[in-house]
């Protein structure tokens, strides 16, 4: 049916109808960074950050001694020295004069917003470093220094494919690279034995265990899973529940944690955390800069590195089909 003639419609009324815009900007992307929020919060004095670590010798049930006998010294070992290099995560932001007055949908302050953006943005680049295999990279003026993420860090539970290896890191920064080893499916086999050996050198099994998204869907199917069902209220409907969240070992149980951060790795990582700290040197901030024109401008950085007190009670399985 036609539409009756001289009928003001939506489309005659194009040029006095205001838009629909609403008054929000969401952002799309995640912005956790469980590993960060989980560890512990430390202040760095240098941009050389360096920490002891000592072992107990191994137990000895013959250890007996003769009464009235004499004492002997035995041997001891000074601790180990190791340490981290702070790395400089920035951004910087510039805003003209009329993108900061005009009123905005979703923003008062367009410098206000892009600052708060800009925060979330570097905590998920932090994030991102500490699950890497970064080695650590002194500052030396010409190359911007970097942290070892927890892939290079993690040494004595590392479990990798046919040829490769993580050199153990006892002094200094760990800045030697790692030799690559021939990929390989992930499998609980594989998992428990990083689960036993862990809990051997260290006397307790990781809390957590990250993972790519889809080796935890790998692991999904594994047989040591905790919980396949779920409890509902009366009268609700049921689920069936095809994920795991728990993994019960023979150590104990295990939080598995899919990591969007970790999509595409061939790593898995075993942590408990309250041996991870982040050594702030100078925490998040924002600092005005000079003006050239017409706008105006912010750095904003945080300047930070990771700090591992105890690499025993953490593993890592790499060398896996991402």
């Amino acid at each position: 049916m036609p539409i009756p003639v001289n009928t003001y419609t939506r489309v005659t009324a194009s040029t006095n109808v205001r838009e629909d815009l609403i008054d929000k900007i969401t952002l799309t992307n995640p912005d956790e960074t469980p590993i960060i929020s989980a560890s512990g919060k430390e202040t760095a004095e240098n941009t050389f950050r360096e920490w002891q670590r000592d072992n107990l010798r191994a137990a000895n049930a013959n250890n007996a001694a003769l009464d009235g006998d004499d004492a002997t010294a035995t041997a001891k070992v000074p601790p180990s020295r190791v340490a981290n290099t702070c790395q400089i995560f920035q951004d910087t932001i510039q805003v003209s004069g009329r993108a900061e007055k005009v009123k905005k949908a979703g923003m008062k302050s367009a410098m206000a917003y892009y600052k708060a953006k800009s925060y979330k943005e570097l905590q998920r680049d932090m994030e991102a470093a500490v699950v890497s295999k970064n080695l650590s990279v002194a500052d030396n003026g010409t190359v911007a220094g970097k942290f070892a993420g927890l892939g290079r860090l993690i040494y004595t539970n590392a479990f990798h494919g046919v040829g490769g290896s993580t050199p153990a890191h006892t002094s200094g920064a760990a800045n030697t690279a790692l030799v690559a080893g021939t990929n390989r499916a992930f499998t609980e086999s594989l998992l428990k034995t990083a689960v036993q050996q862990t809990f051997v050198n260290s006397g307790k099994a990781p809390e957590q265990v990250f993972m790519s998204p889809a080796h935890k869907t790998l692991f999904s199917a594994f047989v040591g899973i905790a919980v396949n069902r779920v409890d509902l209220p009366a009268k609700s409907q049921g689920r069936i529940v095809s994920g795991a969240d728990i993994y019960v070992s023979d150590f104990g149980q295990l939080e598995i944690i899919p990591h969007y951060l970790m999509a595409g790795s061939d790593m898995v990582l075993g942590l408990n955390t309250e041996y991870i700290d982040m050594a702030y040197l100078r925490g998040f901030m924002s600092t005005p800069l000079a003006k050239t024109g017409d706008s105006e401008r912010a750095q904003t950085l945080v300047d930070v590195t990771l700090q591992l007190t105890s690499e025993v009670a953490q593993f890592k399985i790499d060398n896996l089909v991402p």
